[in-house]
């Protein structure tokens, strides 16, 4: 008899393959820039010219422009937003194979973290694209946090069942 697949494991595949298709693209079709610059009203991102710091060059106004500069927040949020989705189902297919539950967070962590690992690697096969260890911290940080979420719903459920959908 064959075991249902637990909607976590759909998730699970569906962030894999998004991952895979966006890792595959060079950055040129997946510039925000143009889009951003044309239909988006910046002249807000003129009062941020006093934000600058190094993530694998300078970012700033001054340096990316200001749709460079939009663009590098709505990228880094799609990171960590992924991430989150991925920690969430990591954990809730890994509470269901492996006990006790802090052995199963650190098992999805480092799924997790071995996950991003490998698509920044991808992204170095990819022309155009590079693959950074900051964004796997960030990528780590969003699963983290969606493993800590999970948990804590989690916690407060009967029995302590995964938690399913409905």
């Amino acid at each position: 008899m064959m075991k249902k697949i637990p909607w976590s494991g759909y998730v699970t595949l569906l962030v894999l393959i998004i991952l895979f298709v966006a890792s595959s693209m060079p950055y040129e079709e997946q510039s925000l820039k143009p889009g951003l610059s044309r239909y988006v009203n910046l002249d807000f991102v003129e009062q941020l010219r006093f934000i600058s710091f190094d993530y694998n060059g300078e970012v700033s106004v001054a340096a990316l422009g200001a749709s460079g500069f939009v663009e590098f927040f709505i990228r880094k949020a799609a990171h960590v937003s992924i991430f989150i989705v991925l920690g969430i189902a990591l954990i809730d297919l890994t509470i269901r194979l492996v006990r006790p539950v802090p052995l199963a967070a650190v098992f999805a962590y480092t799924l997790a973290i071995t996950i991003a690992v490998f698509d920044e690697f991808h992204q170095i096969l990819t022309g155009g694209r590079t693959g950074l260890i900051h964004d796997v911290l960030l990528d780590g940080t969003g699963a983290l946090i969606g493993i800590l979420f999970y948990l804590l719903i989690w916690k407060k459920r009967p029995n302590h069942q995964p938690v399913r959908s409905t």
